[in-house]
């Protein structure tokens, strides 16, 4: 008897503990097809061209698709470690690039999370936050300006501290160290700050991210030390019946500025957004010293969906890429890029 419920007690305690701690599979699948110009360089051994057929995290797909492991643990006293592995997952060849999406561990309680490894960027969290196409690969705003790290979403050995939301306000800070943000010149690291508030039909955002490093007009002697911020500044409303939002950016990596207007319509399963973004370029940095070089243009994208499920979509996506632009030819080399393509979240 004494033995049947001590088997009884550890086969509870075993229970209890497993109930503390879970490890969710998760991913993404997604898949297109249309025409997109987004090959070669111009040159006579590799011409601009344009692809027309199934895409897979392309510039026109919704999203890269994914699968990713996260997982908690209950440490007690209101105390959780959590983490997060994502690799991105090919559905044109079934490749697979290993974790580089996100891979981080952290501690969160009552004074919020602290996370490191490669993930998600705190100016990255705060565009998202307001961006009407949920930064999907075709954001106008993400193609054009980027999040702050040469148009990335993610830095690798991100050390970031994610606030409680006070009031609808949140604070996510990030520093990455000197000697793992450039490694080939001295560098005094990277900082990371974005201000986000979210409450009812609001959502705005601020995001500042600052580096110091190796800038000169030649790479074989030391010039200068270079300062690298990006800023913007954003925000949009729900009425209901639309929602409206509107930006301003500064992009010091790629010397642009500019803005973006859009609206968002919801009609039932179904959704219509425009986002326009105009970028011009400021004082460029070239071997031969400072130039202007007086380029500007706008970008739109029209994005339709309709939702088959809480979990999948069916979307359509129309970029107008703007051949006087700063960024054209760097997404696409084509001025008219379409297509079709179905999501499915698990």
């Amino acid at each position: 008897m004494k033995k049947s419920l001590i088997a009884l007690a550890a086969v509870a305690a075993t229970g209890a503990a497993m109930a503390q701690s879970s490890v969710t599979l998760y991913g993404v699948a997604d898949v297109g097809v249309g025409q997109i110009g987004d090959k070669g360089n111009g040159t006579i051994a590799n011409p601009y061209d344009t692809t027309t057929g199934a895409l897979a995290n392309s510039n026109l797909n919704n999203g890269n698709s994914r699968i990713g492991f996260r997982g908690v643990e209950d440490l007690g006293n209101g105390l959780k470690a959590s983490f997060q592995f994502e690799q991105a997952v090919s559905l044109a060849d079934g490749a697979s690039s290993g974790f580089q999406r996100q891979a981080w561990v952290g501690l969160s309680g009552g004074f919020g999370a602290l996370r490191a490894g490669r993930q998600n960027t705190p100016s990255y969290f705060g565009i998202a936050s307001w961006e009407l196409t949920g930064a999907a690969n075709y954001s106008a705003n993400g193609l054009v300006f980027g999040y702050g790290n040469g148009g990335s979403s993610r830095d690798n050995a991100l050390i970031q501290y994610i606030s409680p939301s006070v009031a609808g306000f949140k604070l996510h800070a990030g520093y990455i160290f000197e000697d793992q943000y450039k490694t080939d010149r001295d560098s005094k690291g990277k900082y990371d700050l974005a201000l986000i508030y979210q409450n009812g039909p609001v959502a705005a955002a601020v995001t500042y991210n600052y580096a110091e490093f190796f800038d000169g007009p030649t790479t074989t002697t030391w010039s200068k030390k270079g300062r690298n911020e990006n800023a913007s500044i954003g925000g949009s409303y729900d009425f209901g019946v639309a929602k409206l939002a509107a930006s301003y950016n500064y992009n010091d990596t790629d010397r642009l500025e500019g803005y973006s207007v859009g609206v968002a319509v919801p009609l039932g399963n179904f959704s219509l957004a425009v986002d326009a973004v105009y970028a011009e370029t400021r004082d460029h940095l070239t071997s031969t010293g400072w130039s202007n070089l007086n380029q500007d243009g706008v970008d739109v994208v029209v994005e339709a969906k309709y939702a088959l499920s809480k979990r999948t979509f069916v979307y359509g996506v129309y970029y107008r890429a703007d051949e006087d632009g700063p960024k054209f030819g760097q997404h696409f080399t084509d001025e008219n890029n379409f297509g079709i393509g179905l999501r499915h979240n698990f």
